[in-house]
């Protein structure tokens, strides 16, 4: 498969796409719209995003479809439209891209907490997880489980992927940095445990994602890839967000973004994109820096 031999290819970085859900703004999307609803509502501007960054050099890019897992559309009452969506995600982004770039099958936290910050179970994170598998399976290349806080959840979510693929999957936590701690998901996890955990769930690649910006990312990434011999990816934010008359802003310039992706690729992270506040220009910037 490409994407294996895309990883044990020594002279290849991966370069995956850029943030969706704050491009999608930029173009007019409600913040309290569910982003994925786009993939029916208006196929035509989810294919000029999606098609924007394989435009802009990303190897691979994912499916919109971080928000399209039952748990999370039946608060939404859209749970009668998950086949629908994300059947729709996987025609959009396969009608854009070419023979030579990969699709991503995208699947986010479910918003909902086990005890003690709320009630959810395994069993509920697993069927919903479950659900929206079955419909992308067929649709893609390889998998990313992002944005996860909770290490019980992404194994919810592993195992429910596993049950109807054989693909690989990218794991990816995202993670706060505090100063006596270093490292910890909002649960309370750790990034040695999640790496270990990782491990032992055998998963293709160990990533992290969201929360943090690049630069702050640099540090977490020096400490994943000594944590771990699997692959690495990140997809760091551009930098700290900021409200502006009621729109969330993301200040930090491209060019410093991709510098601190270039120190993160010196480290050995295998796999670089970006979260939050980026855009095409900076996969752009990141494809320009890795073909000099």
């Amino acid at each position: 498969m490409k994407f294996i031999d895309w990883l044990n290819d020594n002279s290849k970085t991966i370069i995956f796409d850029g943030a969706m859900g704050t491009q999608l703004m930029k173009l007019g999307l409600k913040s309290d719209t569910v982003p994925d609803l786009l993939n029916i509502k208006n196929p035509e501007l989810m294919k000029q995003v999606l098609s924007s960054y394989y435009q802009a050099g990303s190897d691979m890019v994912q499916t919109c479809t971080f928000s399209s897992n039952l748990v999370n559309l039946e608060k939404h009452n859209l749970e009668n439209r998950i086949v629908e969506i994300n059947k729709a995600a996987t025609e959009n982004i396969s009608s854009v891209k070419q023979s030579n770039q990969l699709v991503v099958g995208d699947i986010g936290p479910s918003g909902e907490f086990r005890a003690p910050v709320g009630n959810a179970s395994g069993e509920q994170w697993f069927n919903g997880f479950l659900k929206q598998a079955e419909v992308l399976e067929t649709g893609v290349d390889l998998w990313h489980i992002e944005t996860m806080s909770d290490l019980q959840e992404m194994q919810s979510a592993i195992s429910a992927v596993r049950r109807v693929s054989k693909k690989p999957i990218i794991a990816s936590m995202t993670y706060r940095k505090t100063k006596k701690r270093g490292f910890y998901t909002i649960m309370g996890d750790s990034l040695e445990t999640c790496v270990r955990t990782l491990e032992d769930e055998d998963v293709t690649v160990i990533g992290t994602n969201c929360t943090l910006g690049s630069d702050i990312m640099v540090d977490l990434a020096r400490e994943l890839v000594e944590l771990t011999d699997k692959p690495v990816s990140v997809k760091p934010n551009a930098g700290q967000p900021r409200l502006e008359g009621g729109k969330t802003l993301y200040d930090q310039t491209p060019e410093d973004f991709v510098t601190d992706i270039g120190k993160m690729i010196d480290l050995g992270v295998k796999i670089v994109g970006g979260c939050c506040g980026t855009t095409p220009i900076h996969i752009k910037k990141i494809r320009e820096f890795i073909d000099a």
